[in-house]
């Protein structure tokens, strides 16, 4: 007894088109909500420059990580203080000072483009960013890292 019986089966695939349908809306809308920013930095020590070149004129952020924060100047000839600190808040940096000293520091010294920040190793990060986004608000073009901090 030979049964040719036919093997005749059907896939169904509306669950895969819903899990990819699913797939492809949660897919677009995390697309939307990521943000993608740079920051340009240029290295603040060890480049290869000629040993008699001048240091630009520079500001150096060096960045405690109880939030306070020293500004010296450097490369500097007609500065009369080279050194300023701006004390912490009760937040951690105080942030309305720090642009007020970076905004007195650009009109008094218009040719002060170059900055560099020095981070404690407990600093917070965010901190960090936040301290060279201001910089980069107040029209310093140069702003480097240093990893010295």
């Amino acid at each position: 007894m030979s049964s040719n019986k036919e093997l005749n089966f059907e896939i169904n695939i509306l669950p895969i088109l819903d899990i990819l349908s699913v797939m492809i809306c949660f897919l677009l809308l995390t697309a939307v909500w990521i943000q993608i920013g740079t920051l340009d930095t240029k290295q603040a020590i060890g480049d290869n420059s000629t040993a008699g070149a001048k240091n630009p004129p520079s500001l150096w952020v060096t960045m405690a990580a109880d939030g306070g924060v020293q500004l010296s100047l450097r490369d500097l000839p007609q500065a009369k203080v080279l050194e300023s600190r701006i004390t912490k808040s009760t937040k951690g940096v105080n942030w309305e000072a720090l642009e007020g000293k970076l905004k007195a520091l650009r009109d008094q010294y218009p040719d002060l483009k170059t900055s560099v920040v020095r981070p404690e190793a407990n600093t917070s990060y965010g901190d960090v960013i936040r301290v060279m986004d201001r910089l980069k608000q107040s029209a310093f073009e140069g702003v480097g890292l240093s990893p010295l901090g």
